[in-house]
């Protein structure tokens, strides 16, 4: 008798663990692409080795200025093995556009400009053990105004320089 109800509280036990797959944090560094003028990229991803739903979050640092940034995430299967369906994903609060569910799904966020600190949000489902997903988050700053102010006088100054070498 006590064999019996250790077998079935096994067997409850292994149920309940493939039922739900816990989500994942992640800081993930972004790395400078040559200049601080040129931007920021980052790769970023997670495996799932338990069937069920989850909710990862990415903490990118360092914090970005004003900056104008895209996203995109994406799975592929093999048949039913490493399949992972997309519910949803978030930067920011500004939600990324997905493709069907199917073998090959992709998320993307058009270009939006933000900043401050970076954080991804995914929710899906892992179907089998062994699901995947990868992606990519790149970072252009975008100008202050007064760059753009400093810009438009620096040329204001050459055309007068200009046009003063012109008349004599």
């Amino acid at each position: 008798m006590k064999l019996k109800s250790l077998l079935i509280g096994t067997v409850l036990a292994a149920t309940s663990i493939t039922s739900y797959a816990a989500g994942d944090s992640q800081n993930v560094n972004v790395a400078l692409v040559g200049t601080p003028a040129t931007g920021y990229s980052s790769h970023f991803g997670l495996d799932h080795l338990v069937v069920g739903t989850f909710t990862d979050v990415f903490t990118f640092s360092p914090s970005v200025g004003s900056s104008l940034l895209n996203v995109w995430v994406q799975t592929m299967s093999l048949g039913v093995n490493h399949d992972i369906d997309f519910y949803s994903a978030d930067l920011n609060g500004n939600a990324l556009t997905f493709t069907p569910n199917g073998g090959f799904e992709a998320g993307w966020l058009n270009p939006t400009s933000v900043s401050g600190p970076l954080v991804l949000t995914v929710s899906g489902m892992a179907n089998t053990v062994t699901a995947s997903y990868s992606g990519t988050l790149n970072v252009d700053p975008v100008p202050e105004p007064e760059t753009y102010i400093m810009m438009l006088g620096g040329l204001g100054i050459l055309s007068f320089i200009g046009r003063r070498r012109k008349k004599s």
